[in-house]
């Protein structure tokens, strides 16, 4: 299978969180000995991805999730549309006996941490830390990596090249907006 782009994934060093009360298995809020909801924070790592000369901000959960090997390129991953997100996704090739025994990852829109586990979004951030425009971005990658403009039908194949490794929280600084 030839690859026709290259998507070149660049790990930063700056982080976003958001807090959501925590429920358990059934849905129901956890609460505290006072009867007010306990509450999770949620870290995603804030990147860029470059493909043929643009770039798009990404959001990597954190926390201790599956994440990609920072150094390789994972060659015959795939960029298709996916009906679960209504939207285009990329999925890396990260190899047989690491998909038989751990979780895929998938880059697929998202607008905070907590929407993600292990996976990556794409779009640009607003001033208050919410990515926006992910689905927008998907369908330009997806026009980059030769799809037809709304074709739904087509896998296309794609070699995703990750620099850098996932940072520990500790290493990473919290994000601000720049403008």
């Amino acid at each position: 299978m030839s690859t026709a782009s290259v998507f070149t994934y660049k790990r930063g060093d700056t982080y976003i969180s958001n807090r959501r009360p925590k429920k358990n298995e059934n849905g129901k809020l956890i609460l505290d000995a006072k009867g007010r909801p306990e509450y999770q924070t949620f870290n995603g790592l804030v990147s860029k991805i470059y493909v043929h000369g643009w770039w798009f901000e990404t959001l990597e959960r954190m926390d201790g999730y599956m994440h990609m090997k920072g150094g390789q390129d994972y060659h015959n991953s795939k960029i298709f549309w996916h009906k679960k997100y209504n939207s285009y996704v990329i999925n890396p090739n990260l190899g047989v006996e690491q998909e038989k025994t751990k979780n895929n990852i998938l880059f697929h829109p998202a607008t905070l941490p907590s929407h993600l586990e292990g996976c990556v979004a794409v779009g640009f951030f607003d001033p208050k830390g919410v990515l926006d425009y992910s689905k927008e971005s998907f369908e330009i990658m997806w026009d980059f990596a030769g799809g037809g403009s709304g074709d739904k039908s087509k896998i296309l194949a794609i070699t995703l090249r990750v620099e850098g490794n996932m940072p520990r929280l500790s290493a990473c600084k919290k994000w601000a907006y720049t403008g």
